[in-house]
């Protein structure tokens, strides 16, 4: 199994363009980049790169946040083509209206979480759980998910050389039309929001823990392992653990139960914690990954 587990926060970056494509260490062609800016109940946003175009998935930090932590890693605001929203709690739209307006940005979400987001004069473009749709050069498809939401979803967001993200999180149980949006990815933000034990000791009030740990909750270490070998393919280079709770959870209990499960599975897929706090790594998936996809499609197992 090749395992490594990488804390440290994402280097800098090129500021965009094809340059910014490049795999600083081997100055290798990228097909894809992403780079989680942040995630956890005070704020999740996501960057997807490719060919010069990004998009942010999600943005559940002020707009100056969102701003500062893209300088932290030497990115711009600038070369955006779309916000993503995931559903309208506000650990994921807090600076969405705001962000998309100072940079001209079309808001992408479901009817039902923009009935709840007041984003101004801002253009919104609905999507549907199970449609495709275009956003630049990226193919990308909402999948509904189980959550105290109006209407929340996933999403898989696919290159034009494709290379394929996936994002689930905010979700209280493994569905099977979630689960079958995953497969065949490059790489896979999944929620790993709770440790049980943490949860039930924990300082929460009981309705709020029942909230947690419900269908329409959040995912817990242990689901998020049990349903990983129904995921995992040759193909699988990053698995982010996302989400975490700061209070009933611990980055080496998540990593432990997952690395776990994946030595288990004989997995040679990287884990990548995010944080609260900072981004993570850049993940990185190689052009010749994009285009070998018909020998590497199948099995979990190597």
């Amino acid at each position: 199994m090749q395992l490594s587990l990488d804390l440290s926060p994402a280097g800098k970056a090129e500021p965009g363009g094809e340059e910014g494509s490049r795999s600083r260490a081997s100055d290798t062609l990228q097909d894809l980049r992403a780079v989680v800016l942040g995630s956890g109940s005070s704020g999740n946003a996501v960057v997807i790169e490719s060919g010069g175009e990004r998009l942010l998935l999600d943005a559940g930090f002020s707009c100056r946040e969102i701003e500062n932590r893209l300088r932290s890693i030497g990115m711009a605001a600038e070369g955006f083509v779309a916000v993503l929203v995931t559903h309208e709690h506000s650990d994921h739209i807090r600076g969405v209206a705001r962000f998309a307006k100072r940079h001209g940005l079309p808001v992408y979400g479901t009817a039902g979480t923009f009935a709840d987001v007041d984003l101004g004069s801002v253009e919104r473009r609905i999507v549907a759980s199970g449609e495709p749709f275009e956003v630049g050069e990226f193919q990308a498809e909402a999948f509904s998910l189980p959550h105290d939401a109006r209407e929340p979803v996933g999403y898989v967001v696919e290159t034009s050389g494709g290379s394929r993200l996936g994002l689930a999180a905010d979700l209280g149980a493994r569905t099977q039309l979630a689960w079958g949006r995953l497969r065949e990815l490059d790489v896979l933000l999944l929620e790993t929001n709770h440790d049980l034990e943490m949860l039930r000791n924990g300082p929460y009030p009981w309705v709020l823990k029942q909230r947690v740990a419900g269908r329409h909750g959040h995912l817990s270490n242990e689901q998020a392992a049990d349903g990983l070998p129904d995921l995992l393919c040759d193909r699988l280079r990053y698995l982010v653990l996302y989400h975490l709770s700061r209070t009933n959870n611990l980055p080496a209990l998540a990593t432990e139960q997952i690395a776990t499960r994946l030595e288990t599975c004989g997995a040679r897929t990287e884990i990548v914690v995010s944080h609260q706090l900072r981004p993570t790594q850049w993940m990185e998936v190689p052009v010749r990954s994009a285009q070998a996809r018909a020998g590497t499609s199948d099995g979990g197992e190597g």
